[in-house]
């Protein structure tokens, strides 16, 4: 909830697109980089990524990194003597996975994504998304794969409402390619039970 409230209120600073229609939601940032011990510390790496997910809800495609031992800021102050020891110590710096968050409205259990996956090896994965969806496609650390989208019922994964498109070169990570089609903005349910099921239901896709 804090890091909700502190993005509403710097939303105002965000980049908008001329002609884009105005929006709560997130513009689509890549990357992502996330550091402070609320994160950082989290029980599983897990929970961290569904932290982020919950609380900043990106939109389209983004790429998310973890700055395991809160340097960046300190790091940040010593560039302006030591430029090179931000270099230096940029493998503090650690990818948890590239997501793609899909807008549109459609009703829970529709089809709103297909996706392809092409590994180096050549092999391929595909998968149809449904709209409710929280999904994991394996794409391991020190690997890379081709990605092509393509968006159904008008949804926009970042190229616009029903246009599909591609990114090479998408780097491995912990939790690989993460497809969050839960809508935006994300919508839980009042009741606290039902609430709590899908909390778990979620956080059993992330391994936390």
């Amino acid at each position: 909830m804090v890091l909700r409230l502190a993005l509403r209120k710097v939303s105002g600073n965000f980049p908008h697109k001329p002609g884009a229609p105005a929006t709560s939601l997130l513009p689509s940032f890549d990357p992502i980089l996330a550091s402070g011990s609320v994160i950082t510390a989290a029980p599983t790496r897990g929970q961290s990524l569904l932290l982020l997910l919950d609380a900043l809800q990106p939109t389209g495609y983004t790429s998310i990194w973890l700055d395991q031992y809160n340097l960046l800021p300190a790091l940040g102050a010593a560039a302006t003597v030591n430029p090179l020891l931000t270099v230096q110590e940029a493998s503090d710096v650690i990818p948890l996975g590239v997501v793609v968050s899909p807008v549109g409205e459609a009703s829970y259990g529709a089809p709103v994504l297909r996706v392809r996956v092409t590994y180096e090896t050549g092999d391929t994965a595909t998968k149809e998304v449904k709209f409710g969806a929280l999904e994991v496609i394996p794409l391991p650390v020190g690997k890379s794969a081709s990605l092509s989208l393509q968006p159904l019922h008008r949804f926009d994964a970042g190229w616009g409402q029903g246009h599909g498109g591609s990114v090479k070169n998408v780097p491995g990570g912990p939790f690989g390619i993460v497809i969050d089609a839960r809508g935006r903005p994300l919508r839980l349910s009042n009741d606290p039970a039902k609430r709590r099921e899908l909390l778990k239901k979620w956080l059993s896709v992330v391994g936390g």
